[in-house]
C-alpha cells in the first residue's frame, strides 16, 4: 500500500463524521446545522452564476474583438443568395407494391 491510500481512507471517515456533527440537532449552537449547510449551498451557486458571467464577458469581449459582425453586415448588405433546387421522385426498384399499384 501507498502513502495516498492511507490518506485517502483516512479522509473519508473525517468527512463523515463532519457530515455526522454538522447534521446532528445540539441545539446549543444558536445556529441550525441545516441552515449552515444552506448557506454552503447557496454560496456555492453564487459562486457557480458569477463563473458563468464572467466565461460569457470574456466570451463576448474575444468574439467582438474578432469583427465577424462587421463582416456579417457586410455579406448581408453587399451580397444576395441564390437558391436553386430540384425534386424528382421516383419508384424504388423491385418493390412489390409498385408493381401491385399499377395493375
Amino acid at each position: 500500500m501507498s502513502a495516498d491510500d492511507d490518506t485517502s481512507r483516512n479522509r473519508e471517515p473525517r468527512l463523515r463524521d463532519f457530515a455526522r456533527r454538522i447534521l446532528s440537532d445540539d441545539g446549543d449552537k444558536g445556529i441550525s446545522p441545516r441552515e449552515i449547510l444552506g448557506a454552503v449551498i447557496d454560496g456555492g451557486d453564487k459562486a457557480k452564476s458569477e463563473v458563468v458571467r464572467l466565461v460569457a464577458k470574456e466570451a463576448r469581449v474575444y468574439l467582438e474583438g474578432l469583427g465577424l459582425h462587421e463582416d456579417l453586415h457586410n455579406l448581408m448588405t453587399n451580397y444576395s443568395l441564390d437558391v436553386s433546387a430540384s425534386f424528382r421522385l421516383r419508384p424504388v426498384e423491385g418493390n412489390d407494391q409498385s408493381v401491385q399499384a399499377e395493375e
